[in-house]
């Protein structure tokens, strides 16, 4: 079984349209997908700026031909 990541999760939950499900007296409620999208985007956030470069790039430009 392969890992499912949170944009899988996010696909099928789409393609599905299930928010609430109820068997055996038991009735679950699902996140939205709106809901679901913002808190991939907070963990995209969080990851990024928990790492040394706090989710910025930096780069030397150099021109070439000069000189």
């Amino acid at each position: 079984m392969a890992a499912e990541t949170i944009q899988d999760r996010i696909e099928q939950d789409a393609i599905a349209g299930i928010q609430r499900v109820s068997a055996d007296g038991v009735s679950v409620d699902a996140m939205s997908i709106d809901d679901r999208i913002k808190a991939n985007e907070y963990l995209a956030r969080k990851s990024a700026a928990s790492k040394n470069h706090y989710g910025l790039v930096f780069r030397t430009l150099t021109p070439g031909g000069c000189g």
